[in-house]
């Protein structure tokens, strides 16, 4: 299934703006931060533009519930741990199905809590919380010569 281009960014600066998920937007500290992040998003993964859209369209769709988009930002096949037992998701309608069981209070309050600025990255993506979620690049194509963000990780949390 290929992924969709991800390139709505005034659409999606002014959505994060209305909502005010991002606290102190407007503080030099914030700007300082999220700056470091961009840059080693910049020396580790990729665009740290595309990183920082996916970070803050999905940080905005948990929060607000909006399951048809946050599953459209997920990378399929995913294997998700449920209650202790490992489950595969083939695509948005299977993962739809399990939303409420993988979207838990305590998930949706570590990506709700997750400043951008402060959010651990290395060579393998960009972390919410303490690894619950990770997004990364995907491969578009088999010689990998571009990748797209995805959400690639999901963890239960007990």
């Amino acid at each position: 299934m290929p992924l969709p281009t991800f390139r709505f960014r005034s659409a999606l600066l002014a959505l994060i703006l209305l909502t005010s998920v991002v606290p102190n937007i407007g503080s030099a500290d914030a700007r300082a931060d999220e700056a470091e992040t961009d840059r080693q998003i910049e020396n580790l993964l990729g665009d740290a533009a595309d990183y920082k859209e996916l970070f803050y369209a999905f940080q905005s769709a948990v929060v607000e519930g909006k399951a048809e988009i946050v599953a459209s930002l997920i990378s399929y096949p995913i294997t998700i741990s449920i209650g202790g037992e490992d489950g595969t998701f083939e695509d948005e309608e299977q993962l739809l199905e399990s939303y409420n069981d993988i979207f838990t209070d305590k998930i949706v309050n570590i990506v709700r809590n997750q400043d951008y600025g402060s959010a651990f990255v290395n060579s393998e993506g960009l972390m919410f919380g303490d690894g619950e979620v990770w997004i990364g690049g995907v491969c578009e194509d088999s010689a990998c010569s571009s990748s797209q963000p995805r959400v690639i990780t999901i963890q239960s949390v007990d």
